[in-house]
């Protein structure tokens, strides 16, 4: 089998500058780890290298491998490939929470090529490895820019038994991890979020837009808010915006008037904290609270964190903001116990409604929820497309459907297996290659 330069291999037919070696074992580092191999040219030829010179250029390797910061573990050695000397060097993966430099510069293994991670593509590297994280970093504000009675008011729901004492402000910012003294005091970005002043100047994205449509469409808005102030404040604005712009049912039970939320509230306040605790806060982007005739849509800036996918959501806890999640645990607005999801799809089902509709939607997650049960002939917009689609097709897969709504398949399958039950679509096959025709007699009458 020939040789082919790819994710995990480099070949060259001989060294021309040390510098590409040390340059490949970074990049290798930082990925999956790969080999590199002198004496093999591009196309897989071998070329071999003089068996004299084997333990030099071994010894030049190595040394070529020590400039990158950490040193990489690693394996050099000399091996015959067609009767001809070769050297391999076999690079090891570094540990996910680390990272390798060259010269300062970080490079990340793609396909084959070694490349320079830089702006924003770096910033995505270092983010992913848990290395750099928003929360945690310091911010540009002073302790003068904190607000203290927030501070107090936090402690009080936190610990109600603890005395507050302003004298030991310092203290008490470092013991929640807001804070840190190194010659000067600083102040984590967390610490903006939950009591600066006016958070809206330090971290202008942490903003929530509202907006109530008018009908189903997001054309005419009936009502807007923004608001940007601490995340608990954040909270309590953005669902007392979406308790006005949404219906209260009422019935008398045992001679006692009871309220009957248009949406469960408990399903509101989980979307609302799952959406300012996991959100992307590196990014510019803001929360968006679209609220229409029939649904709440969630938007938040950031797909989801790195070991966690739509289809393993509501049974693992990763946080991409820990310390913002850590404050929030401690005021009882999260469990840290993956149940948040469970409860939002138990509630809804409770109250007779659609369960919660998960999406990564380019840059951003979407949660909807629905106000009622589709009827026969109701159809959300994705599946209103495939309808446009299957009048000029014959039939439609679960796959086509995902790339005509840019969905996961997960939800791809339910809405098309939701348009089987409402008799509009029939399923032919049980297997991978099943396909969805439409159900002509139900769809005629």
């Amino acid at each position: 089998m020939v040789d082919q330069e790819g994710q995990n291999l480099e070949l060259k037919a001989k060294i021309e500058n040390f510098k590409e070696i040390s340059k490949a074992a970074c990049a290798f580092a930082n990925a999956y780890g790969g080999r590199i191999i002198v004496g093999i040219s591009n196309d897989g030829t071998v070329i071999g290298v003089p068996e004299t010179d084997t333990d030099v250029l071994q010894q030049r390797m190595e040394g070529a491998i020590q400039q990158v910061s950490p040193v990489p573990f690693r394996k050099i050695y000399a091996e015959e490939r067609e009767h001809k000397k070769v050297v391999v060097a076999e690079i090891y993966p570094i540990d996910p929470s680390s990272f390798c430099t060259f010269g300062g510069i970080v490079y990340y293994r793609s396909g084959s090529v070694n490349t320079k991670l830089e702006g924003r593509t770096l910033q995505d590297f270092m983010v992913k490895r848990r290395i750099l994280i928003f929360d945690e970093s310091i911010s540009s504000a002073k302790v003068e820019d904190l607000d203290l009675s927030k501070v107090r008011e936090f402690i009080r729901r936190r610990t109600p038994s603890l005395e507050f004492e302003e004298s030991k402000i310092l203290e008490i910012l470092i013991g929640l991890g807001v804070g840190q003294k190194n010659g000067d005091f600083l102040v984590r970005n967390a610490g903006v979020l939950f009591f600066a002043r006016e958070p809206a100047k330090l971290i202008p994205q942490n903003e929530i837009k509202l907006v109530r449509f008018k009908g189903r469409e997001a054309v005419d808005i009936i009502d807007s808010r923004i608001v940007n102030v601490t995340l608990t404040e954040n909270l309590k604005e953005a669902e007392a915006f979406v308790r006005k712009n949404t219906r209260i049912a009422f019935r008398i039970e045992k001679l006692e008037r009871q309220e009957i939320p248009e949406y469960p509230l408990s399903v509101v306040r989980e979307a609302l904290v799952n959406a300012v605790t996991h959100r992307d806060y590196f990014s510019r982007d803001v929360i968006q609270i679209n609220i229409f005739d029939d649904r709440v849509e969630f938007l938040n800036p950031g797909t989801l964190p790195s070991g966690l996918s739509l289809q393993i959501l509501g049974t693992l806890s990763i946080q991409r903001n820990p310390l913002i999640y850590r404050l929030m645990r401690d005021l009882g607005l999260v469990e840290g116990l993956a149940t948040g999801i469970p409860r939002m799809r138990a509630a809804m089902k409770e109250a007779g409604l659609p369960e919660p509709v998960f999406e990564e939607l380019g840059s951003f997650f979407r949660v909807t929820i629905y106000n009622k049960q589709p009827q026969k002939g109701e159809f959300n917009e994705r599946q209103k497309r495939a309808l446009a689609y299957l009048e000029k097709n014959p039939s439609i897969t679960s796959a086509t459907y995902k790339k005509l709504t840019d969905v996961s398949h997960p939800i791809a399958v339910a809405d098309l297996n939701d348009m089987c039950d409402k008799k509009v679509l029939r399923r032919v096959g049980k297997t991978r290659g099943a396909y969805y025709v439409l159900n002509k007699p139900m769809f005629d009458t």
